[in-house]
C-alpha cells in the first residue's frame, strides 16, 4: 500500500479569511495611494511656502546661518518624492509579499518542504528591487518579478494554495527523496536502502566541536527527522528538531571535538573524535516506509542488482528494455550534455576546423544529435596557442556541421531521424547488435541510454568499441552506478578509474517532466586515457 503524506492546504485558510484578508490588503494599497496623493499636496504647499520665504530675503543671503544642524538638514528633507508610479509598485510589492507569507505560514506548507524547496518558496517571497535600464529609463525586472508569487488577489490565493493542496504528497516525496539523498549519495537511489540502517556523515563537526557550517548537516539531519516525524503522524517542529537541539545543547558545554554517544527521537548519534557522526535509525517501521516510497518515486528504472557472471563487463542485457527504455532528453539537459561533449574541432597543423564524426547510439527522438549537427560557426572560436602559450581567437568563414550518426530501435522515431535529413545515416536496429565494422570509428559518441539493469552499462561499453583512439565519450547515466556493489558496477568504476574518466551529478529531476525521478549523472571518458588536465 502506498504510504501518503498529510495534505495541509486551504482548509487550515478558510475561504472567508482569504477574502478578508485580499480586502485588507487592497484597503491598504488605497490608502497608501491617498497618501501619495496627500503627500504631493503637501509638497506643492511647501514649495509655496519657499518661494514666499525668498520674497521675504530681498535677494540677501545670510552667510551667518549654520545649516549643518540636524533640526536645518530635517527641516529640508521633510518630504522627499518619489513618482507615483514607483510609490504605488511599491507598495504593492510590500504589502503583497506580507500577506502571501502570512498566508502559507497558516497552511503549514512547509512542514512538507525540504530545506531546499523551502528556500526556493522563500526567494519567491521575496522583495525584488526596481531596476532601471540607464538609456530607455524602463523597469527591467519585470522578468524577474513574474517568478515569483502572483498579485496578492482572493482569487490567486485560492488557485495557488489549491495547487499546493493537489501536488502535497508529491512536494512531500520530492523533499523526502532529497533529504537522503544529501544524508549520503547512495540514497540517490531506493536500492541505497541495501547498506542498512546506519548512516555516517563525514566531517559533521569542525575542530572546536560546533557544527560544520560548511556542509550545513545540522539541516540535513532536520530533514531527515522531519519526514520521519510526518510518516509517524507527528508535529514537525522545522527549527529545533529533538536530535539537532540535542546536539547543540551538548555543544554548549565544550570547545572541542569529543566521543560520545546519545539516542533521541527516531535516531542513535554516535560522534568522534575526527569529527564524523555515525546515526542509527531506531524505527524500522519508519525506515521500511522511506524505502518503499523511494522505490516508488524513482520508479522502475534502477537496476536489480541481480549479477553473478564470470566477466561483468562482458555479459549484456540482450532483450530491449521495457518500454524500451526510453526517455528523452529535455532540452535544457541536452545543451548541458553536448556543452560537455568537446565538440571543438580546431586542427592546429591545417590551420582550420575538421568536421567530426559523432554518433548517437539510441537515439530516440534526435535530443542530442540535433545539437550536435547544428552548423557551428569559426569566427570567435578561442582556442590555446603552443606558441603563444595562452588562449587566442581563431578561425574565421563559413559555417560548419559535423557528421552525425544516430541508432535507433524504434521504427517510427527511426523514421523520423531520417525525414529531418540533418544527418549522415541513421540506422534503424539495438544499439548493442551493431557493429563498429558496419559504421566505422567516431571522434566523438553522445548518448543517453536505457538505465534498467545496468543496460547503461552494457551501452557504454559497447560504445567504447566505437570510438577512435583519440575519441571522446559523454553519456548520461543513472546515478547508482557510482555506489552499487554489483560485479558489473564495481569492474565498470574500476575501468573508468584507469581510464581518468571524470563523472558529476546532473541536477536532481533532470528527467521528471518525462516521466521518471531518477537521478543521474554525466560521464566523460577519453577513449585513449587522456587526463582531463591534459594542455
Amino acid at each position: 500500500m502506498t504510504e501518503t503524506f498529510g495534505q495541509p492546504g486551504t482548509d487550515l485558510v478558510p475561504y472567508s479569511t482569504i477574502e478578508e484578508v485580499a480586502g485588507r490588503r487592497d484597503k491598504a494599497l488605497e490608502l497608501y495611494a491617498a497618501a501619495w496623493k496627500a503627500v504631493a499636496r503637501a509638497n506643492n504647499k511647501l514649495k509655496k511656502a519657499h518661494a514666499m520665504a525668498k520674497t521675504a530675503f530681498l535677494g540677501e543671503v545670510n552667510g551667518f546661518t549654520y545649516t549643518e544642524a540636524d533640526e536645518v538638514k530635517r527641516w529640508h528633507r521633510i518630504i522627499e518624492m518619489v513618482p507615483e508610479s514607483e510609490w504605488n509598485r511599491t507598495a504593492r510589492k510590500l504589502v503583497d509579499n506580507s500577506a502571501w507569507a502570512g498566508i502559507i505560514a497558516r497552511t503549514e506548507l512547509e512542514t512538507l518542504m525540504d530545506v531546499e524547496e523551502t528556500e526556493k518558496l522563500h526567494k519567491q517571497m521575496r522583495y525584488i528591487p526596481d531596476r532601471v535600464d540607464p538609456h530607455t529609463r524602463e523597469l527591467i525586472t519585470g522578468e524577474e518579478a513574474a517568478k515569483g508569487l502572483p498579485e496578492f488577489t482572493a482569487e490567486n490565493v485560492r488557485a495557488t494554495l489549491e495547487g499546493f493542496m493537489a501536488n502535497a504528497d508529491m512536494i512531500a516525496r520530492r523533499g523526502l527523496a532529497n533529504a537522503f539523498s544529501k544524508l549520503d549519495r547512495r540514497f540517490k537511489s531506493h536500492d541505497g536502502f541495501k547498506i542498512g540502517s546506519r548512516i555516517i556523515i563525514t566531517n559533521c563537526f569542525s575542530d572546536s566541536g560546533s557544527w560544520n557550517w560548511h556542509s550545513h548537516p545540522d539541516r540535513t539531519i532536520m530533514d531527515v527527522e522531519r519526514v520521519l516525524a510526518l510518516l509517524d503522524g507527528q508535529d514537525v517542529k522545522r527549527r529545533y528538531a529533538s536530535a539537532v537541539g540535542s546536539l547543540d545543547r551538548d555543544m554548549i558545554a565544550r570547545t572541542r571535538r569529543v566521543q560520545g554517544c546519545i539516542e533521541v527521537g527516531y535516531f542513535r548519534l554516535r560522534m568522534f573524535l575526527n569529527g564524523n557522526l555515525h546515526i542509527w535509525f531506531t524505527r524500522k517501521d519508519l525506515l521500511a516506509k522511506v524505502n518503499q516510497i523511494l522505490a516508488e518515486w524513482y520508479g522502475e528504472v534502477i537496476a536489480d542488482g541481480r549479477n553473478g557472471e564470470a566477466d561483468p563487463l562482458a555479459d549484456k542485457k540482450w532483450l530491449p528494455a521495457k518500454r524500451y527504455g526510453y526517455f528523452p532528453t529535455p532540452s535544457r539537459l541536452a545543451e548541458e550534455v553536448v556543452g560537455h561533449a568537446n565538440l571543438s574541432s580546431w586542427d592546429r597543423e591545417a590551420g582550420g576546423h575538421r568536421r567530426l564524426r559523432i554518433l548517437e547510439p539510441s537515439a530516440g527522438g534526435g535530443a542530442l544529435a540535433r545539437l550536435c549537427a547544428a552548423p557551428r560557426f569559426h569566427k570567435h572560436d578561442n582556442e590555446w596557442s603552443e606558441e603563444h602559450k595562452t588562449w587566442i581567437q581563431v578561425g574565421k568563414g563559413e559555417p560548419y556541421r559535423h557528421r552525425v550518426d544516430c541508432v535507433e530501435l524504434q521504427p517510427h522515431l527511426a523514421d523520423e531521424l531520417k525525414a529531418e535529413g540533418i544527418y549522415n545515416r541513421v540506422w534503424c536496429q539495438d544499439f548493442l547488435t551493431l557493429s563498429p565494422a558496419v559504421t566505422g570509428l567516431y571522434d566523438r559518441i553522445v548518448m543517453n541510454p536505457p538505465f534498467d539493469l545496468e543496460r547503461d552499462i552494457d551501452h557504454v561499453m559497447h560504445a567504447l568499441d566505437f570510438l577512435e583512439p583519440q575519441g571522446f565519450l559523454t553519456a548520461i547515466m543513472s546515478a547508482g552506478t557510482e555506489f552499487r556493489e554489483t560485479r558489473k558496477a564495481v569492474a565498470f568504476r574500476a575501468l573508468m578509474k584507469k581510464l581518468n574518466a571524470q563523472t558529476g551529478d546532473l541536477p536532481p529531476g533532470s528527467f521528471s517532466e518525462m516521466g521518471t525521478n531518477v537521478n543521474t549523472m554525466l560521464l566523460k571518458v577519453w577513449k585513449c586515457g587522456r587526463s582531463f588536465y591534459w594542455r
